[in-house]
């Protein structure tokens, strides 16, 4: 059994992809060199350790790439509409990181629904978090997308601000208002900086005229967690610029927090997603109409599908008051959700999702009981430092119950996963907004500072 796609469909011009392969299957060589397994073990009982190389010179190295490997990210940057792209092996998480070292010591503006990779970056690069608090879509318990003129507003208000750092899509699917956004921090003369972990795919689903399509990747700063909705394997990413920059400075920040030993495996399948992208735009569109036609027919049979102006056309999350249930029955079904959360389950679709995926699903909800979602308000608690997350992550803890935390220090962060967003944040104070908000979310103990 080979590992690597091998069909008619599957084949490929990736240049960096194929020299990996090659090398992979090439009888002739003895390896002396890293992993141990010297591309002899089988795996799963595959082939996949064949094509597990380090850095040679016969498979390019991602720190000072040779041919091919340069090659794949300036076809990925043309592919996306950028200035430069860079291959990540650590996934979104890297990519923000080597997004937000550029910023050290500086003051950001972030929404609140971040993920703690991005807040975990900002801790250690000394970066003074500022926050534009997101709203709840009171029928769903959905997040909405930070508000355009809340973050106009904010950048009024705080004269050092140095960039905006947004997420879009959500873990939902909704949308923030790119270009709009990008508008107004250039007439602020502050960078933009997207987390666009759950929408590398967008740029293939529409033409020029789609907002969401043409505005994917006008920020100045992109990370796109590829692996989520490309054809790539886990960890793989991708950080891309919009503005001139040299990719050994990229590389400099990046080996602070970078592995030196990236798996070749998910840089090489890297590039065959972009070729593949690249050759099969079809497949997207196919997969928006199949899309489109399940939502319709969830909607016709009162199923409270989850819908903005600007959504994810892949994504399809639903909201039900027995939302538990539903998921149960779907997974012992062997139907797999990407998440449940509160009153809302979350399918993530792609152009590999098969007409039988799409009946199945169909079938299970179409035949289930399926209750309205109740209306009721949610929020992030609004608060603020009073101790920088660093020193607080770092310095003397203890844990204490919830109920008692009121008025001490967090010391360590709350994160219901999925989606990973924080809802409790080192240098925090817990207020009793706070901590209701915590109990609520079945939290019943936190670390809080030593004082």
């Amino acid at each position: 059994m080979s590992f690597l796609p091998q069909d008619n469909e599957m084949k490929t011009d990736a240049d960096f992809y194929n020299k990996i392969k090659k090398y992979g299957e090439d009888e002739n060589l003895h390896r002396f060199h890293m992993p141990g397994h010297k591309g002899a073990v089988k795996f799963f009982e595959t082939d996949i350790a064949r094509y597990d190389v380090t850095e040679t010179d016969k498979t390019d190295n991602l720190f000072f790439p040779q041919k091919e490997l340069l090659y794949a990210e300036e076809r990925a940057a043309k592919l996306f509409g950028v200035k430069r792209t860079v291959f990540l092996a650590g996934g979104a998480t890297l990519g923000n990181q080597t997004a937000l070292s550029f910023f050290r010591g500086k003051k950001i503006l972030f929404e609140r629904n971040i993920h703690i990779s991005a807040l975990n970056a900002a801790m250690l690069s000394d970066i003074k978090p500022v926050f534009v608090y997101n709203e709840f879509d009171a029928l769903t318990g959905v997040v909405l997308p930070v508000n355009a003129d809340e973050i106009a507003k904010k950048l009024e208000e705080e004269k050092e601000i140095s960039a905006v750092f947004i997420t879009s899509p959500n873990y939902y699917g909704l949308c923030a208002d790119l270009p709009k956004i990008k508008s107004i921090c250039e007439k602020h003369n502050v960078k933009l900086i997207v987390d666009n972990s759950h929408g590398a795919h967008l740029a293939f689903t529409g033409d020029s005229s789609d907002a969401l399509a043409s505005g994917s990747h006008c920020a100045d700063i992109t990370v796109d967690s590829a692996h989520k909705t490309l054809p790539s394997l886990t960890g793989a990413a991708m950080i891309h610029f919009n503005y001139d920059i040299s990719r050994e400075d990229i590389l400099a920040n990046m080996l602070v927090f970078a592995s030196t030993s990236p798996s070749f495996l998910i840089l090489s399948s890297l590039d065959y997603a972009c070729e593949w992208c690249e050759k099969n735009k079809g497949r997207f569109e196919e997969a928006r109409r199949r899309t489109d036609k399940l939502k319709e027919k969830l909607a016709d049979a009162g199923i409270c599908v989850v819908k903005s102006e600007l959504y994810d056309p892949l994504r399809l999350c639903i909201a039900a008051k027995n939302a538990d249930g539903i998921d149960n029955r779907l997974q012992n079904n062997g139907i797999i959700p990407e998440m449940k959360s509160g009153s809302c389950i979350v399918f993530m679709i792609s152009p590999f999702n098969t007409e039988e995926d799409f009946s199945a699903l169909e079938r299970e909800l179409l035949n289930t009981e399926i209750s309205p979602p109740e209306e009721k308000v949610r929020a992030f608690p609004k608060t603020y430092f009073v101790r920088a997350p660093k020193e607080a992550f770092f310095g003397n803890k203890k844990e204490v119950p919830t109920e008692k935390s009121v008025g001490m220090i967090a010391a360590r962060p709350v994160i219901p996963y999925p989606p990973g967003v924080p809802i409790l944040i080192p240098g925090e104070t817990i207020t009793r907004e706070t901590a209701d908000y915590l109990i609520m979310n079945n939290t019943e103990k936190v670390t809080v500072c030593e004082i």
